[in-house]
C-alpha cells in the first residue's frame, strides 16, 4: 500500500458530505485514508462509495466498523438492494467498495484466484478468394466461375 500524499490526505480529512450522517462520513474518511488512494479524484470516488455503504449499513442497524460494513455480504446486499441507483451506478459503487475492502480488511477478501489463459481459436481457413468471410469469389455457392 502506498502512502497518501499531503494534498489527498487533507482533502480526505476535510471531506464533510451533507447527504449522509456524520458517523457514516467519519467511517468513510477512516477507510479511504487506510486505502491510500492515488489522487484527489480517486479519493472523492472512494469517499462517496464508502459513505453510501456506511449509510446503508447504519439503516440496517449494523455497527459502523470496517470489519462489519465492508464484509462481502454487506457489499453485495447494498449492490442488490440500494434504492434509487441505476445498474451502472450500482456496479461502480460495488467495485469501489470492494477495492476499499481488499485494502482495509484483507482477511475478509482473499485475492482472486488466477484463472488459466486459453489460446484463441485457429483462424478460419481461406476458402476461395473471399476467405470464407461471405465475400464473393471462387468457391462460394452460386459463383459461376
Amino acid at each position: 500500500m502506498s502512502e497518501t500524499g499531503p494534498e489527498v490526505a487533507g482533502y480526505i480529512a476535510a471531506w464533510r458530505p451533507v447527504s449522509v450522517p456524520a458517523q457514516a462520513a467519519a467511517l468513510a474518511r477512516l477507510v479511504v485514508e487506510r486505502a491510500a488512494p492515488g489522487g484527489r479524484k480517486r479519493a472523492n470516488a472512494l469517499l462517496h462509495a464508502a459513505a453510501r455503504l456506511a449509510d446503508f449499513a447504519a439503516s440496517l442497524g449494523l455497527e459502523l466498523v470496517p470489519e462489519v460494513v465492508f464484509h462481502p455480504s454487506v457489499i453485495e446486499r447494498f449492490a442488490l438492494a440500494a434504492p434509487g441507483l441505476s445498474d451502472p451506478a450500482r456496479r461502480v459503487l460495488r467495485t469501489s467498495q470492494r477495492f476499499i475492502a481488499r485494502r482495509v480488511v484483507p482477511q475478509l477478501h482473499p485475492a482472486d484466484a488466477a484463472l488459466p489463459r486459453e489460446r484463441a481459436r485457429a483462424p478460419y481457413s481461406a476458402a476461395g478468394a473471399g476467405g470464407g468471410a461471405g465475400l464473393p469469389g471462387r468457391g462460394c455457392r452460386g459463383d459461376p466461375r
